[in-house]
């Protein structure tokens, strides 16, 4: 189980003042946080809660989720169970139009899918209106060719954690759980939405959880999947998922949403990536070792991490 250690700021080289000020700036703003850890090094030198949200409160994570649907795919594909470019139509025919899909969505990989490349423009169960999400991504008719356009689609998203839970047979938490997740004291709490069907977690939003298991999750992760000289994330799909895959420039709204997209990880500047939710949710690393915290500013909830 990962218990940080905590420490004073400087310990680990950052400026007590310059955590106070950054602190004083989103109260002088009215920003509305939640939560503020900060960590360099592998320690903890801040750590803050605003009332009414404590330590133990499960927090809403919105598209954060959609980073944990990627390290199970990746994990099935380390276990060779599915292959990146594997056509996604083939693992759900039942979901299919007695007519066949569309040959957009027949071409569509589950590579394609983790860098937002997907063939539709827009989250295919809003326009579907049908409470089977899964079976609203196969069913509406597809924009454009896939790979060809970023469109940030969490339909899509949600359809691979219903494919990991198909091929596992458990629920997308309870197999990260019994990979990985145990070994970290994830919280036994923590759990995921599910969509109006009732049948599938919302893979593309609806991950509850506290700050720390979002943040035990991201140390991993920035030690190249491993702990205690244990591999429990496969090292080569970390490296390719927190690099630049696709392009969501002139596609979102702000700078750091510019820098490029990963598998289900948003690139950040300064040489960074992170997991980010919608409401500010967002646990990030970088990998300079400059104290970086303006662009987070407009951000609800923040969970920061420096290795």
């Amino acid at each position: 189980m990962l218990d940080f250690e905590k420490v004073i700021p400087e310990d680990v080289g950052i400026s007590s003042t310059g955590l106070i000020s950054f602190a004083r700036k989103l109260e002088y703003n009215n920003i509305p946080m939640h939560s503020i850890i900060v960590m360099r090094h592998g320690k903890i030198c801040m750590e803050s809660y605003y009332a009414p949200y404590t330590r133990d409160t499960l927090h809403r994570m919105f598209s954060v989720t959609k980073s944990f649907v990627s390290l199970a795919i990746g994990l099935l594909a380390d276990e060779g169970r599915i292959s990146l470019d594997d056509h996604i139509a083939d693992y759900f025919p039942e979901k299919q139009p007695e007519t066949g899909v569309h040959p957009y969505m027949q071409m569509l990989t589950i590579r394609q899918m983790l860098t937002m490349r997907t063939c539709h423009d827009k989250n295919a169960y809003k326009i579907g209106g049908s409470p089977d999400w899964v079976g609203s991504f196969f069913t509406v008719t597809p924009d454009h060719v896939p790979g060809t356009n970023f469109s940030y689609d969490t339909a899509s998203t949600h359809t691979l954690g219903a494919l990991v839970e198909k091929l596992t047979g458990m629920e997308l938490l309870d197999y990260l759980r019994t990979k990985f997740l145990d070994e970290l004291g994830f919280s036994k709490e923590a759990f995921i939405l599910k969509s109006p069907d009732g049948k599938v977690s919302m893979g593309g939003s609806g991950m509850c959880a506290t700050p720390q298991d979002i943040l035990k999750v991201m140390y991993v992760i920035s030690q190249n999947g491993k702990l205690d000289g244990k591999q429990l994330l496969p090292s080569g799909y970390l490296k390719e998922a927190t690099v630049k895959q696709s392009d969501p420039y002139g596609k979102s709204g702000t700078w750091e949403e510019m820098q490029g997209y990963g598998y289900q990880f948003w690139m950040t500047t300064h040489n960074g990536y992170a997991f980010f939710g919608m409401g500010g949710s967002l646990p990030y690393i970088t990998l300079t070792k400059m104290l970086f915290l303006s662009p987070l500013l407009m951000y609800k909830v923040v969970r920061v991490e420096y290795s």
